[in-house]
């Protein structure tokens, strides 16, 4: 049940007797932490950052309480997350973009079958130097030496340079990249990929619900006139989600490495 999938504000106000989900259970890797921090603050023991930091801790009360509230304002804002994305999909069905994709892939699959000689051709970027331009077919006006530069207007704008991506955006691309190559070679070797390839792309998913949480945690955080204990409880959940994220970019990396070693 990934924390950015479903509504899992059910899991707050768990109680000390009550069983979690353990870490190795299918389904469970990309919110294993949150309902954890989740029931350590319904519980009143915490997770050590007041004490840390210096923040002061609320009372076992206002965090049962807080972590209640912040469950319940993380599942309206998925819930209508998931009916406006609902919506989208709806009307993208609907839509003649969509259409023509349908049409585009029935012509492509109409066609003749490729030419022999087709898997043999040489599909790579031509290495050849490209042909001098062109003359152009009006003469250019003669260059005014000597004269003084003239300022016509006032001075442009500066030109805004690219936004950096978010931190978690090339992960994100990893993570469609690594489950395309493994689409690839289920089709090509017609075997299952290796094991490496396996835990590392669950340890993208992992990342990736990991990163959402977060992200759904920091939004929640900015509602205006929100309790100091439901505050504190989002603050918590967005530090554990991103323990979670640095957690699963190691486990990537030692599963890319270790696929790198077998494969040289």
């Amino acid at each position: 049940m990934p924390l950015g999938r479903h509504g899992w504000a059910r899991a707050a106000p768990l109680q000390r007797g009550e069983r979690h989900p353990t870490p190795t259970d299918p389904g469970t890797s990309g919110n294993r932490g949150a309902t954890r921090t989740l029931a350590r603050i319904a519980n009143g023991t915490g997770t050590g950052t007041g004490t840390r930091t210096g923040i002061p801790t609320p009372d076992r009360g206002n965090l049962t309480v807080g972590a209640a509230k912040a469950g319940a304002l993380l599942d309206r804002q998925l819930t209508l997350a998931r009916t406006r994305a609902h919506s989208t999909a709806l009307q993208a069905l609907g839509s003649s973009r969509f259409h023509a994709v349908a049409d585009k892939v029935a012509v492509l699959a109409s066609e003749v079958p490729l030419a022999p000689a087709a898997t043999t051709t040489d599909l790579r970027p031509s290495r050849t130097p490209p042909a001098p331009a062109s003359p152009t077919p009006w003469p250019r006006s003669p260059p005014h030496r000597g004269q003084p530069v003239q300022r016509r207007g006032p001075d442009p704008r500066p030109v805004p340079g690219p936004r950096a991506p978010p931190p978690g955006r090339p992960w994100h691309q990893v993570r469609l990249l690594l489950r395309l190559h493994r689409y690839a070679l289920e089709v090509c070797q017609d075997a299952a990929p290796a094991k490496g390839l396996l835990a590392a792309g669950e340890a993208l998913d992992r990342h990736r619900d990991a990163s959402e949480a977060a992200a759904a945690a920091a939004q929640a955080a900015r509602t205006p006139r929100i309790t100091p204990a439901t505050a504190y409880a989002l603050g918590v959940l967005h530090a554990d989600q991103r323990h979670e994220v640095e957690a699963a970019r190691y486990a990537f990396q030692r599963s890319w490495q270790t696929e790198a070693l077998g494969a040289s």
